[in-house]
């Protein structure tokens, strides 16, 4: 199974693809950030983020795309600007006929520290020691896209090895 991970974001939009085989081991095969001007408006931005994430999409072709859920927070033009490009990226995954899963904050933590509330170096670090690379990812949002793509494969395979215990 091979997922997409996109960590959105308004300036910088993270992005990594894991695949797990069949001896659940995870390999990365592609991160990286989709960096944004602040100079650029933002229906531009959005549109950018949507042609960039559709080319990933076609190169990859992943089962799935994760994405972080909904978080609260405390200034709400932020917010909704963030949404937008939460929007954005459901799209070009829908578009693209790939199913979108959703993760918590404290989900995505929890599945690759085994910590909800892990800071996040300690996520980049798993992350880096979880796909076997020598570095942590950078940028850091492309770190936090692979650890939204490990989340994703995790839970799948849990359900996967369920299902098949019923």
């Amino acid at each position: 199974m091979r997922v997409l991970g996109i960590d959105c974001g308004t300036e910088c939009t993270g992005y990594g693809v894991v695949e797990i085989d069949r001896n659940h081991r995870l390999t990365c095969i592609q991160f990286g950030g989709i960096r944004l001007s602040r100079q650029v408006d933002l229906p531009q931005r959005l549109a950018t983020i949507f042609d960039k994430l559709c080319q990933i999409i076609r190169d990859h072709h992943p089962d799935r795309v994760a994405i972080e859920d909904v978080f609260y927070s405390i200034n709400v033009k932020s917010a909704l600007k963030l949404g937008q490009v939460r929007g954005v990226a459901m799209l070009a995954a829908s578009s693209h006929k790939v199913l979108v899963a959703e993760y918590a904050p404290l989900t995505i933590k929890s599945a690759v520290v085994g910590y909800g509330k892990a800071e996040k170096q300690q996520v980049q670090l798993m992350v880096a020691r979880l796909l076997q690379l020598e570095h942590i990812p950078e940028p850091a949002d492309a770190a936090d896209a692979l650890a939204i793509a490990i989340c994703d494969l995790h839970t799948a395979s849990s359900l996967m090895r369920q299902a098949a215990g019923s």
